[in-house]
Formats: structure tokens, sequence, C-alpha cells
């Protein structure tokens, strides 16, 4: 194990809460082009994946600091799940576009990370019925309301090894790319937060003109899968260049 001071410090922490995941399979062929060198489609049976991602943040620290409008941050994100093509072929996710509320956000997600965010006025909405919980992210792009809604009713329990649900979910490193071109990678640390499949999903996107032109394949498509999760604390380490 290599030394602890080797360890890239911790550049943000933060508490996840009411993450919502919508997954959908599909051709490795539509992912592999918004890769930088180095990254390639991580498949199941075949089968490459990218999920719309939408989370709240709370009591958000930059660098030890809170800044203003970081106590509270949702975003929405589409992510694609990835893995480096050299050894060790470490798991990730690789963001398409990500949209946030805080421009000091998307600036600091842009510079730090080299992660693709836009600024969109966003609204999270949590309501409990009962045994049910529904979480929406609403944020507008492009003219319109876009909309990702999600229900859970069981309770949340660890995915068990080898299912979908646990290959969606091992994602330790975020990726990005820097303004040359090279491959960055970041250590994303959080717990094993427990999840639960949704019961209700609802997805209304105008997926060209939110994400471009190819991801208008995902217009009316079944996702291959729905997730809930309460959340926990995180941490993102700074990042590193290379693969």
């Amino acid at each position: 194990m290599a030394p602890l001071l080797s360890s890239p410090p911790r550049i943000l922490r933060a508490t996840a809460r009411d993450r919502a995941a919508v997954s959908w399979a599909v051709d490795p062929a539509l992912v592999a082009p918004h890769l930088p060198a180095g990254l390639r489609p991580d498949t199941r049976d075949g089968r490459a994946y990218v999920r719309l991602v939408g989370v709240r943040l709370a009591k958000v620290r930059v660098l030890g600091l809170v800044g203003p409008g970081l106590r509270r941050v949702p975003a929405v994100e589409l992510q694609a799940l990835v893995r480096e093509e050299a050894p060790p072929a470490r798991r990730g996710t690789m963001t398409i576009q990500a949209h946030v509320p805080r421009r000091l956000v998307a600036w600091g997600a842009r510079g730090l990370y080299g992660e693709p965010v836009a600024v969109a006025p966003m609204q999270p909405v949590r309501r409990e019925r009962g045994d049910a919980v529904e979480m929406t992210y609403r944020f507008d792009v492009a003219g319109r309301e876009q909309r990702l809604r999600v229900t859970a009713t069981e309770p949340p329990s660890p995915p068990s090894p080898g299912t979908l649900p646990h290959f969606l979910r091992e994602r330790p490193w975020r990726y990005g790319v820097a303004r040359d071109g090279t491959l960055l990678r970041a250590r994303l640390e959080r717990d094993a937060a427990p999840i639960s499949r949704a019961e209700e999903h609802h997805v209304t996107v105008r997926w060209a003109a939110v994400y471009g032109e190819p991801w208008d394949t995902l217009d009316g498509r079944e996702p291959a899968a729905a997730l809930v999760s309460p959340g926990g604390p995180l941490a993102l380490r700074w990042r590193r260049r290379g693969a």
C-alpha cells in the first residue's frame, strides 16, 4: 500500500442526498466518441451504460472552506460508465454534460476537474407519501423544463455482487479532460450507501437539444435500471494527469 502522504489532498467534501439515477444500456459506439485517449466504455454483456443522475449536495466545502451559495447544490449529470484501457483498468464515470444552478460551482468543476458543466435554473423536489419517496429534479435548458423523477417504495439495501445495480454503483473514479486533451483522474471516496430500485420513473428530456443529436436515441427508450439512494458523505481528491 502506498504511504498515506502520497495520496492527493481532498479538495471537496460534501453530503450527497436523494440521489436518483436512471441508466440505459447502449451501443458502445455511442459512448466511445466522447472519451479521451486512455478510456473506453465499461461494458457488461457487450453493452455500454450511460445514466442520468440527479443529486443534492449539502454541507459543501472546497479546501475546507464554505463559499457563497455552496451550502446546498443540486446537480443533474449525464454520465458514461468507463474504465481505463491500461492496467489496472480502473473503473469510474465520465461526465458527458452536467448542469448546476451556481456559476461558481460550474467554474470550479470545469477548471479543477475538466468536467463539462453548464449553468441552468434547477429545482429539486422531495415528497414522501407513506412508504414511498418521490424525488424530482427539474432543470431549464433549451427554453424548456427538463425533468427526472423516480419513486421508490422498498427500503434501501446493499446491492448483491454480480448484479447490475452493483456494476452500476461501483465507480470509485471520476474522469475529466484538461485543456490540452490530457486525461484527468480523481478518486471519489464515499461509503457504500444502500440503494432502492425505483418503482416508477419518469424522464422528460429533449435529448438532442440538451446533450446533442446522438443522444436522441434515448428518447422514449426503457431504461435498464432506475435506482434511488439516500446518499451519504463523500470526498473528491485532487485530480491527477494521465492514465
